[in-house]
Formats: structure tokens, C-alpha cells, sequence
């Protein structure tokens, strides 16, 4: 598997852990004097986030760097570094060990309580550092009640689908529970989160009467609290009391995306809020018309994507599964795309969470396999890799997909990512897709230019991206089908 480095020092790299996983089991095994079986469970303690390979500059291996024992919630964790003591310094170590704190609280804030040292057999090293956790408010609103009893849950599934949430709050009125709430989706590299607010649903109209807006504002200052920085809540078009309490609230609308909620049988826009610290709503916002369609009107006949697609001087889009019985190597065009990803400030779609410096990785089968599942692959007349698009999420039963797209740098200012994108939504639509989205972050100018130039604009997500040392905005733009652009004469409605 190819090494892919993601920070470097004065002499070393810091990169793809499993690439060195049996050296990295063998160096366990030696320094701990320890079986094969614990060394592993050694591995299996670290984070696979945030673990990765130390090498020299010929990318000889020279040990590993990880994080245990991780407390999200208190902001903490612990570092194991193992090294082949006769190849680094003491210098060395502490550079190593300095950049990897810096990139710990630059990305995670992370505060480090212990470090645990191996420098060889004869050597080891425990440190415990003082630290400083971050302090929770003290939750100010009344009817927030913490937590969710089974019985409550029970209830409120039975009508909506409950995902796995964190500090969660049940909404008291009087001896009612009359909503919960609580954040998913927490990405703390990211410093960002999802809410979810749930009514009770036998209150009906009537929740307007019982809920303030404040346990909203009151519930963000908490996990604003918690360093999440950007909290996103998304709203069905037709939820007309739950838009009426939002709009009431500090949260602030900033787009919508067509075609990507159900509401009975019809498909519908879903409208989307976000929060950060101190950000305080002057006026009511303008939330746009909803616009509706039955799912029925998008129905075809065809069923499946075509095995292959082609494009214009030679270009071919194959789906990975057909490209042996298309007599191509895939093998070689996994390593293209490997060697693609390596210009990380090029390529149009950074790959992991963390971009730059710890890839998470369940072994060397993990990026193939992803790879393997693309939607297409990008193929060139000589059968080379040149690039990919990719359905990453589908919404609104399968009415709305959200996509990805990479083409090789190398390609790039061609117009090769056009001719791709608009393939990629001719074959979505002609299954019975409404709408295609597209979530880009706002250092990636040339996905921008290449969205901005085929499809529309929905809205922007403030600061919910961290690479580079700064949070940055993420933009959502959506291709609509022609089915509703060119019957209904309603794209005006979208902008």
C-alpha cells in the first residue's frame, strides 16, 4: 500500500499507519516484551483517526505515534510514541512530539494528560502533564432536563427515526415532556455538530404554545460550550411549527436544498440553520417558498446506473466493478488514485476527516474497498486513472443524492470536470433523481469554479471545516432535474 504523508518534520514524515502495520506489531513486541496477541491489542487501543507511521525522508519506518485514552467531552487525551531509538535523536523525538501536540490543539483542542515513551527494550518513559479541562455551563433554562429515559424514546421513535445523540436533553413543561434534544454528527477535528429537536407529536399545532425559542438559544450556549463551534439544524419545507419556533430563535437560516426531504409522498426542500458563538439574529430571516413535488413525476423505467459511460477524447466512466472485464488493470488504477490523492492542495476532493496529517485507515483492504464502491471511476484512452465521482449520501428516498468528485490534478482547467459532473447528473436523473448536491469546502477554488459554472447555489455553512491552521466555510450547490426546470418553470424559486 502506498505511504501517504501528512506532516513532516526537519528529517521525518508522519503519515499512513497501516502501511508499517507489521513492523509497527514487531516494535511493539520488542520494546513491551510482550505476545503477538497483546501487541495487537496494544494497536487496537489507539485511535485509528489519529495513529499513524514515522518514517525518515526515504520512507525507511522508524515508529509509530497515537492517541488513547480519548475524553471528547473533557477535551483530553494521551500519546504513545515508539521509536527505534539508534535512528532518532533526542531532538528528534521532542521536534516529533511538538508538532503532533501543536496538531492536537490546533485541530481538537486537545489538552495531553500522559505520554507514554518507548526509545527501545531498556528504555521507557511515562509523563504526566497537567492540564486544564474545560469547564461546562451550567445549563440556565429550566426546562432542560439532562438526558432521556427508554420510556420517552420509546415514545418519540415511534414517530420519528432517532439517531444516536450526545448531550441529550429531554424539554420539560410543567410534568410533560414535551420534546428532546440533543447533537449528532460531531465532528470534533471540525469543531462542528448536527442538532436534532424533536416534538411530541400528540401535542400537534399546540407545541407553538408550550416551547419558548429561548431552550433552543440556551441549549446552543451549552455545547458552544463544549467547544463545538458550528451547529447545523435541518427543517423539512412543510414543519411549518418547528420553522415558526426556529425562526423565533438565534439560530439563522442560510439555505436550502431542493428536493431533499419526504413529507408523505411528496418530495419537498429542507431548509437549513446554523449557529456559532455570539451569532444573534437582528431580523426575522426570509425563509423562501417550499416547493413540492409527488415522487411519482421523477419515476422511470431505468433502475441502474451503466456499467460504463463514455466521454469525449477517449474518456471513460466505468464503474470499478467492470474494470477487469473491460480488460483494465485495477490495481494500477488504485495506485493512480493513490498518487492523485498525494497533491492534497490540488486534488478537488481532500479525502478523511483530518486532510493533511492522520488518515484513519482499518487496514490496507479500507481505501481499496471505499475505492472499489465509487460510483464511477474516471478512465483516459491508455486505461490510466484520471479521476472519480461518487454518490456519497442519498436523501429523500433516493430522490436527492449528495455527490463527491476528484479529477487528477494533472487534468484539471481542461473542462474534463464538466463534461464528468454533467454525465454524472444525466445518468442520476435518467434512475429518477430530482436533485444532485454537492457540499465544497471554501479553499477548494477549483471545485468551486466548476460548480458555480453548472449548477446552483443553495447557501453557505460558516466556519465547520478545520485544515490549514483556520475553520473554514463549507458551500452547498444543487443541480435540479430538468423535468421540473422545464414543465414547471420554477428554477427562480431556487436561487
Amino acid at each position: 500500500m502506498c505511504f501517504i504523508p501528512k506532516f513532516k518534520t526537519n528529517k521525518f514524515f508522519i503519515g499512513s499507519f497501516d502501511t508499517y502495520y507489521n513492523l509497527t506489531l514487531k516494535l511493539i513486541k520488542s520494546n513491551s516484551k510482550i505476545s503477538t496477541k497483546k501487541a495487537e491489542n496494544v494497536i487496537n487501543s489507539l485511535n485509528e483517526e489519529y495513529r499513524a507511521a514515522i518514517t525518515d525522508c526515504n520512507k525507511n519506518y522508524i515508529g509509530f505515534i497515537g492517541l488513547y485514552n480519548i475524553d471528547e467531552q473533557e477535551h483530553m487525551a494521551s500519546i504513545r510514541l515508539e521509536i527505534n531509538y539508534p535512528l532518532m535523536s533526542e531532538d528528534d523525538k521532542n521536534e516529533i512530539l511538538s508538532e503532533y501536540r501543536s496538531w492536537l490543539w490546533d485541530s481538537l483542542r486537545f489538552t495531553v494528560e500522559e505520554e507514554i515513551i518507548f526509545k527501545d527494550p531498556s528504555y521507557s518513559e511515562i509523563k504526566k502533564n497537567n492540564h486544564t479541562s474545560y469547564g461546562k455551563q451550567t445549563r440556565s433554562n429550566s426546562l432542560l432536563v439532562p438526558g432521556i429515559s427508554q420510556k420517552v424514546l420509546d415514545k418519540f421513535s415511534e414517530y420519528y427515526s432517532i439517531p444516536n445523540m450526545n448531550f441529550s436533553f429531554s424539554i420539560r413543561y410543567r410534568d410533560r415532556i414535551i420534546g428532546i434534544i440533543g447533537l449528532s454528527n460531531i465532528i470534533w477535528s471540525n469543531e462542528r455538530a448536527n442538532l436534532n429537536l424533536f416534538f411530541d407529536k400528540d401535542l400537534g399545532d399546540d407545541i407553538i404554545e408550550f416551547f419558548s425559542s429561548s431552550v433552543i438559544d440556551d441549549y446552543l450556549d451549552y455545547v458552544h460550550s463544549l467547544n463545538i463551534y458550528n451547529v447545523s439544524f435541518n427543517v423539512s419545507g412543510s414543519d411549518y411549527n418547528t420553522l415558526d419556533i426556529i425562526e423565533q430563535s438565534n439560530l439563522n437560516f442560510y439555505g436550502q436544498i431542493p428536493f431533499a426531504s419526504i413529507n408523505g409522498n411528496n418530495i419537498e426542500a429542507k431548509f437549513m440553520f446554523q449557529h456559532i458563538p455570539k451569532m444573534k439574529i437582528s431580523e426575522k430571516p426570509i425563509i423562501p417558498e417550499n416547493i413540492s413535488y409527488d415522487q411519482s413525476i421523477f419515476n422511470t423505467d431505468k433502475k441502474e446506473f451503466d456499467d460504463v459511460i463514455q466521454l469525449k477524447n477517449g474518456y471513460r466512466l466505468i464503474q470499478p466493478k467492470r474494470l477487469q472485464e473491460n480488460g483494465i488493470d485495477s490495481e494500477n488504477v488504485f495506485l493512480g488514485h493513490m498518487i492523485a490523492m498525494q497533491d492534497r492542495d490540488k486534488f478537488t476532493i481532500p479525502l478523511g476527516e483530518d486532510k493533511y496529517m492522520l488518515q484513519k485507515i482499518d487496514g490496507a483492504s479500507c481505501l481499496l474497498n471505499k475505492f472499489m464502491n465509487y460510483s464511477y471511476i474516471l478512465i483516459d484512452s491508455c486505461d490510466d486513472y484520471s479521476g472519480f465521482i461518487n454518490i456519497s449520501r442519498n436523501n429523500a428516498n433516493n430522490k436527492n443524492a449528495e455527490i463527491e468528485i476528484g479529477i487528477d490534478p494533472s487534468l484539471q482547467r481542461r473542462g474534463l470536470g464538466s463534461i464528468v459532473l454533467n454525465k454524472f447528473y444525466d445518468e442520476l436523473f435518467s434512475i429518477g433523481y430530482a436533485s444532485v448536491t454537492s457540499a465544497i469546502f471554501a479553499f477548494n477554488e477549483p471545485s468551486l469554479n466548476l460548480h458555480k459554472e453548472n449548477c446552483e447555489f443553495n447557501g453557505t455553512r460558516l466556519s465547520s471545516y478545520y485544515i490549514n491552521g483556520r475553520l473554514w466555510d463549507m458551500c452547498y450547490y444543487t443541480k435540479i432535474n430538468d423535468l421540473v426546470l422545464d414543465e414547471n418553470k420554477c428554477l427562480k424559486k431556487f436561487k
